[in-house]
């Protein structure tokens, strides 16, 4: 498949096109300006980050924090915070910003007339309204989320292989021309790739991705 009309870019999020975590700097936003959620949050942060080191569990490591940040929150209510962060993200007053590299990358697709879709771990309320200048030219799948006990946890954690069924899922099959990743995590969605790049890549990134299939990936710094 070459770079037509036909082609599909499969893009990663955090640490890809942005030079950080958008969802943890969404919940560290919420839980410090409570003093009871920053609490909270804080007792629970060492289970939560050992659940998410096992595939099984990372829904429920990451819902911990998540329940803690929205307890209390309707969704109208979660839909403005979430508003609130987008507009101070794109005012440039969060310390999170796009590479501009990886925006470059993205928009070159888009011009070729490429099928782009960002596919992340981040919720995809929260990575639609930071995406939306270039929306709908491009779509985007992130995890989705439910009411529980009157906070928000996540329903479907759109991570590791679980990014590859949800993009068949939306109809971009189980391959793609290319895809792009910081993680080894991604291994799943580069395999899957007639051309995969890694980015800003460690050395141990590096070889657990090859560990894990991906056979000669492209490396590319970001900036």
């Amino acid at each position: 498949m070459s770079s037509t009309s036909h082609a599909c870019a499969v893009f990663d999020l955090d640490g890809t096109l942005l030079n950080g975590d958008s969802t943890g700097a969404w919940l560290s936003l919420q839980l410090r300006g409570s003093p009871w959620r920053l609490a909270a949050g804080l007792a629970v942060l060492p289970p939560a980050l050992l659940l998410i080191r096992f595939p099984r569990l990372r829904r429920y490591g990451a819902s911990l924090l998540l329940w803690i940040a929205t307890a209390g929150v309707n969704e109208a209510g979660l839909q403005s915070k979430m508003n609130a962060f987008a507009t101070r993200f794109h005012a440039d007053r969060l310390g999170l910003r796009w590479y501009s590299d990886g925006i470059r990358a993205l928009e070159k697709h888009l011009a070729a007339g490429d099928r782009v879709v960002v596919v992340t771990a981040a919720p995809q309320w929260l990575a639609e309204r930071l995406l939306k200048p270039w929306l709908p030219s491009l779509q985007v799948i992130g995890s989705s989320l439910r009411r529980a006990s009157g906070g928000w946890v996540a329903q479907r954690h759109c991570r590791g292989a679980e990014k590859c069924r949800m993009l068949a899922e939306k109809g971009f099959g189980y391959r793609w021309t290319y895809a792009y990743s910081d993680s080894d995590d991604d291994a799943p969605l580069l395999v899957a790739a007639e051309q995969a790049f890694l980015i800003n890549a460690t050395e141990r990134t590096i070889c657990r991705a090859n560990a894990a299939g991906v056979n000669r990936p492209t490396l590319l710094q970001w900036c």
